[in-house]
């Protein structure tokens, strides 16, 4: 691995140095004065480096022009702004730049560093891949090393025709989640097995149904993908791609900074704009419900809730909540009509979750969550995020007609 670290201090680039041995001890590093070298752009082809950490104002000029001119190759590599504390309000500038994160210098740790370049480099991955391809590719299954998965399959394990489980990699109180492999062409996959007592519910089997044709409507490299849905004997199923990177739950309880949480907003709102130009609002959006593919795209899933706009049918029982209370918006909360605007809601909560490192509202009691989302005013940010504070109040606005208007606009407001 090799990395150019541009920064006017010497102690501070030692420093860099470091941080970047501990996880990469063969790691070679490039020290770079821009007050002595200036700009490093024409030498970046040539130094054949995989990543550059650049402060936020070298030679006293403005870091985010010079992220502008780095990307403007496509064969650059990844770049991590680096700024001093009380510098968040420049974060969206540098994502629309083009940075791949944006870091502050009080309390990094080798640990963060890290984590923000293995998330940048799998990102530039994936990315010249695509270009390579001329494409952006979609899930397919693909053969995984199903023994290092999982666990054991027990002897209560559900066959289903036409798929051979290899192992158990989850079970809850109503479905149990195994790898499989399909008999006809040797694909890897995820079946998730329902309960046989959901056969005999008619509200879940029209939502069950209505899933499988909601989801497979919809190509979006951010939107799972399914591949089957039926019954084996009593017992729904649905196969489904593997998602091996885990959840976005994990991701947030781990800790990220405001710039990766603030592309991955961006993302999540072009998942949603596909999924609301086909007439769906997914009303249950939570870290659970997002999930990462390999290549560290963000991927939506469970489609459990979803409500066809189309057909306006609402399959939820009078009085009954079905979303979970912490993600829910106002609206949803006082049952009234959902509409996309509500899947924005919920986003602004992640948002918040993702950013802070906590909850949005501290209650435990969904009755308590309810009362807030309804009348609690947004928190203020402590004063190193106060730069979100006026995005994240247009999308937790208690009115749907003071949110963004479409996950498009959100977008658009954050990346362009």
């Amino acid at each position: 691995m090799r990395f150019l670290i541009v920064d006017h201090s010497s102690e501070f680039r030692g420093a860099l140095a470091g941080m970047l041995r501990a996880r990469w001890p063969t790691a070679e590093t490039t020290d770079w004065d821009p007050r002595q070298r200036g700009d490093p752009g024409g030498s970046l082809a040539a130094g054949g480096y995989n990543a550059v950490l650049l402060e936020s104002h070298p030679a006293g000029e403005d870091g985010i022009a010079w992220v502008k001119r780095i990307r403007r190759d496509p064969q650059a590599p990844p770049v991590v702004l680096i700024a001093d504390q009380g510098d968040t309000h420049i974060a969206i500038q540098a994502l629309k730049a083009g940075a791949a994160d944006f870091l502050r210098r009080s309390g990094l740790t080798p640990e963060r560093l890290a984590r923000s370049l293995e998330d940048a480099l799998r990102e530039h991955e994936a990315r010249r891949q695509e270009g390579a391809a001329g494409r952006s590719t979609l899930a397919t299954t693909t053969r995984l090393d199903w023994k290092r998965i999982g666990a054991p399959l027990g002897d209560n394990v559900v066959r289903i025709p036409g798929y051979r489980s290899l192992r158990m990699i989850g079970r809850g109180g109503m479905a149990q989640v195994y790898l499989a492999e399909r008999v006809l062409d040797g694909n890897q996959l995820v079946l998730k097995v329902l309960d046989r007592s959901l056969r005999k519910d008619a509200v879940f089997l029209k939502r069950f149904q209505r899933e499988y044709r909601l989801i497979s409507a919809i190509e979006n490299e951010h939107v799972a993908r399914i591949f089957d849905q039926g019954f084996t004997g009593e017992h729904p199923y649905i196969a489904m791609e593997y998602l091996s990177a885990g959840t976005l739950a994990a991701r947030i309880h781990e800790g990220m900074t405001s710039l990766v949480a603030l592309r991955l907003t961006a993302q999540l709102a072009r998942a949603l704009e596909a999924i609301h130009a086909h007439g769906i609002v997914h009303r249950d959006l939570k870290p659970q419900n997002i999930m990462f593919r390999d290549n560290g795209r963000p991927v939506v899933v469970d489609f459990g809730l979803a409500k066809d706009l189309i057909n306006a049918e609402v399959l939820t029982q009078q009085g009954q909540v079905m979303a979970t209370p912490r993600y829910m918006s106002p609206e949803q909360c006082l049952g009234n009509p959902a509409d996309a605007r509500s899947d924005l809601y919920s986003l602004g909560v992640i948002f918040y979750e993702m950013i802070t490192g906590h909850k949005l509202f501290e209650s435990e009691g969904p009755a308590g969550l309810v009362k807030a989302h309804v009348y609690d005013a947004v928190p203020k940010l402590p004063e190193r995020l106060a730069g979100y504070q006026t995005l994240l109040d247009r999308m937790l606005a208690k009115e749907p007609e003071q949110r963004f208007q479409s996950a498009r606009e959100l977008f658009a407001t954050i990346t362009v």
